[in-house]
């Protein structure tokens, strides 16, 4: 979210909320209370209206804004009913373009993803594991693997301790990943910029991916330990950079631990969630706590 507009407390924003959902505009106001300021004397304090703060997920839309905004003190009402559905919906067009040229490389992790997928259902599970599991491993059978140790990997099948991100077992499990990536790591890119955001996915996917190889796993795959790194670093850099722009409810965060702590117990497959990647759950969580202390820069971007 963009801070972009700030309105008096008395503005009765009901309107303009209504007209901004109307027209599909990602929108927040949030009250920001007023600061009493002391008076020469010291001793009496004066206090001056709060503000209500405008956040806008696109902050190209705040031309729309501010024209709807001169309709309503002229009285007219505050959508352009002349504008018709085609406008509404070229202007919906512009705004997945725009999310497009905002979120690049969310857009382009996502899609690497679905294009590992489709070539494991046309190729199979086997030969795409081959080339991206976390070390190189040949089929003994049809049971069991024997795997190279991590040194072959590190002596310059590099691309190995990431890969493992890009695979998933189902369609369902691809699009649950790609929904909190969407969700948060969306948001890190549009607000802290795209070298930052590539951080943290790569460093959080490899951290992830070491720590599930650790408990000796090694036919693993997903982006879940990237989805708890930006959860974490989202969490984090909401409370400490508060006028950036991050959202994320802390009831999310204690939902989030319960599922982390469900799945390390017996209770998980009980209830039929199968095979989980805990370490690499927990591992990508721990990078993203740890990057989002310090990787946030320390103001809001300005959008030209």
């Amino acid at each position: 979210m963009f801070k972009v507009l700030t309105l008096p407390e008395s503005f009765d924003s009901r309107p303009l909320r209504e007209a901004l959902w109307a027209e599909k505009i990602g929108h927040q106001i949030t009250l920001s209370q007023a600061r009493p300021t002391e008076a020469a004397s010291g001793d009496d304090a004066e206090s001056h209206e709060g503000s209500q703060e405008l956040w806008l997920a696109d902050p190209e839309q705040l031309p729309r804004v501010i024209a709807m905004l001169e309709r309503q003190s002229r009285g007219e009402p505050l959508r352009d009913a002349s504008a018709g559905t085609t406008t509404r919906g070229t202007a919906s067009s512009q705004s997945l373009i725009t999310l497009m040229r905002q979120t690049p490389l969310t857009w382009l992790v996502g899609l690497a993803c679905c294009i590992t997928v489709l070539f494991q259902y046309a190729l199979g599970q086997a030969a795409v594991f081959e080339w991206l599991a976390i070390v190189p491993f040949e089929l003994v059978g049809s049971q069991h693997i024997a795997p190279e140790p991590l040194s072959v990997t590190l002596s310059g099948e590099w691309w190995r301790l990431w890969s493992p991100s890009l695979m998933h077992f189902g369609v369902l499990h691809l699009v649950f990943n790609l929904l909190w990536l969407w969700v948060f790591g969306r948001q890190i890119e549009a607000i802290d910029g795209g070298w930052r955001f590539a951080l943290v996915v790569v460093l959080s996917g490899v951290a992830a991916n070491l720590a599930q190889y650790a408990t000796g796993s090694v036919l693993f795959g997903g982006l879940s330990g990237i989805d708890f790194a930006v959860i974490g670093y989202v969490f984090i850099a909401a409370r400490r950079r508060p006028t950036l722009g991050y959202q994320m409810q802390r009831s999310l965060m204690i939902f989030m631990l319960i599922y982390l702590v469900l799945c390390m117990t017996p209770l998980s497959s009980a209830i039929g969630l199968g095979a989980i990647a805990n370490e690499a759950h927990l591992g990508g969580l721990l990078a993203g706590l740890a990057l989002g202390l310090v990787l946030p820069r320390r103001t809001r971007r300005v959008t030209p």
